[in-house]
């Protein structure tokens, strides 16, 4: 595995109301917490913060060098908030691993190849979980799963987490029933098989029932 990427941060003295401040100046507030040690609030500059998760998004193994410590700290960004409405990025939680511990996370899924049956009978291709539960250590993270819909050739097939292939040393936590891609009938062909079985197309029963109350509205005039 590849160095994990390194990025600068500096310690932080502003917090609670007036974090405001430093994100109008660009700046990015953010923790750093872990197991057994003591929280650290720290600040990094927001255009690096950003870099940084489309890099890494979350759960991905990283080094920070904070100012004024002589070892970077090995951490994943666990969460992130953002702005209900701007959805810009508003605070960082880097959790600080140890190398030597698992840990789990979430991994995206990238789906793979194409579908047979969307070509040989215009199957949808509809995809399910996009990103599943692993535990692995820190340095075994991948940063992503992929999965193969090369094998979906017939209409309702599917894939799961159970056709996944971990690499070595990450075990999967997600129940291995999730469907992740499944190749769905096509709309018309859908209508069609009902229509076949007597199921009324759309606007029929609408004309039965017009039919059924003109027959009713003439045996009332006659009666009358």
């Amino acid at each position: 595995m590849a160095a994990p990427d390194t990025y600068s941060v500096s310690p932080r003295s502003v917090v609670g109301k007036n974090v405001a401040r430093l994100r109008r100046e660009g700046v990015l507030p953010a923790n750093i917490y872990g197991r057994g040690i003591e929280s650290v609030a720290v600040e990094m500059p927001w255009r690096q913060a950003r870099d940084m998760l489309i890099a890494h998004g979350t759960d991905s193994l990283i080094q920070l060098s904070v100012e004024g410590e002589p070892a970077t700290r090995p951490v994943v960004v666990r969460t992130y908030q953002r702005h209900p409405v701007t959805r810009e990025v508003l605070h960082l939680d880097f959790y600080q691993v140890d190398l030597n511990r698992t840990i789990e996370a979430a991994v995206p899924i990238h789906i793979t190849g194409e579908a047979p049956a969307v070509h040989t009978y215009q199957g949808i291709l509809l995809t399910g979980a996009d990103s599943i539960q692993i535990e692995a250590l820190p340095t075994d993270l991948p940063d992503f799963l992929e999965v193969s819909i090369e094998g979906l050739e017939e209409l309702d097939t599917q894939v799961t987490v159970a056709d996944l292939v971990a690499p070595a040393g990450v075990r999967i936590l997600t129940d291995s029933e999730t469907i992740l891609a499944r190749i769905t009938r096509p709309r018309v062909a859908t209508e069609a098989e009902a229509l076949a079985e007597g199921e009324q197309a759309p606007g029929e029963a609408a004309a039965e029932g017009g039919e059924a109350a003109e027959a009713s509205d003439s045996e009332s005039a006659a009666q009358d």
